[in-house]
């Protein structure tokens, strides 16, 4: 993704993706299952109470509940990303890098609107719906999953391939908007300032920020047309009015805390990580003539 070491061959985008967005979910993972936690809850409760409740009841193993099901995914997740939007950047680029259709700072978000859209139906609809049916079933009575493999093949064998599909329409929307935020916003910042690991951790820590506060919203239908409780909208619109009636328009913002904690992490790792892969690979994998 960073220009600063943008693989050709695409294959290398495939590596680097993947072996960058793999290390990040499992250093960034406690923090995305408080966020998912604290949207699925209709009453309020804090990032505190998730924390003390799930320590409490299953001790440190219970924060990484679901992980499994972004692990498993981490991989072809992040490679469509990257790979995505390199596609997409060179179907926007003329000869010499330049901009064919002239849309100057925006190429890095139509980009990254087409990364995020591939990610979302390929990868990220499936990947979230099992994570959060996994996080909501743990905090019920009675556990209705005993496994990662356990929750695909009950939430399959009752709602068929249709069943991991849940919510599809915010999740496009929002893996897209996020992916076109955090791409333009990180293309945008000048070059020498994303030069060195640190400097591309910190752009990509603020491309990150920047996404979450502008779609935080979309986060939190989401998770709520995933959960176990989906059944009870009838759509996105829906449920939007039943969270904006019932809860108010703050609801929006549940878990908003945690998401921009892990989103910073999230995209400041990856930034980092993918260039540096990229630079390993380079020595070992030679592509270019």
């Amino acid at each position: 993704m960073a220009p600063v070491n943008k693989p050709k061959h695409k294959g290398k985008a495939l590596v680097a993706g993947a072996s960058a967005g793999i290390l990040e979910i499992c250093c960034t993972y406690p923090i995305e299952y408080t966020k998912t936690a604290m949207q699925l809850s209709t009453t309020k409760v804090t990032a505190r109470q998730i924390i003390t409740n799930t320590y409490q009841t299953a001790g440190l193993a219970g924060f990484y509940r679901g992980l499994p099901s972004m692990v498993y995914f981490a991989a072809p997740k992040a490679a469509i990303r990257f790979s995505g939007f390199e596609a997409c950047s060179g179907a926007l680029n003329g000869p010499n890098n330049s901009d064919k259709y002239g849309l100057g700072a925006a190429r890095g978000f139509i980009a990254g609107l087409g990364a995020g859209t591939l990610e979302a139906i390929f990868v990220t609809t499936p990947q979230e719906t099992i994570k959060v049916r996994l996080i909501d079933d743990a905090f019920r009575p009675e556990s209705k999953y005993r496994s990662f493999f356990h929750g695909v093949k009950s939430i399959v064998g009752e709602q068929g391939l249709g069943g991991i599909y849940k919510g599809l329409a915010p999740t496009v929307v929002k893996v897209a908007t996020a992916q076109g935020t955090r791409f333009g916003v990180f293309n945008y910042i000048p070059a020498e300032k994303r030069n060195t690991p640190m400097k591309a951790a910190i752009s990509g820590a603020f491309a990150g920020g920047v996404s979450v506060i502008i779609f935080q919203g979309i986060d939190v239908v989401k998770s709520r047309m995933q959960g176990l409780d989906a059944s009870k909208y009838r759509s996105t619109g829906h449920c939007v009015q039943e969270i904006l009636k019932n809860e108010g328009i703050l609801a929006f913002y549940k878990g908003v805390g945690p998401r921009l904690t892990r989103v910073c992490c999230e995209v400041g790792i990856t930034m980092s990580l993918y260039g540096e892969v990229v630079k390993v690979l380079d020595k070992f994998w030679k592509t270019d003539p």
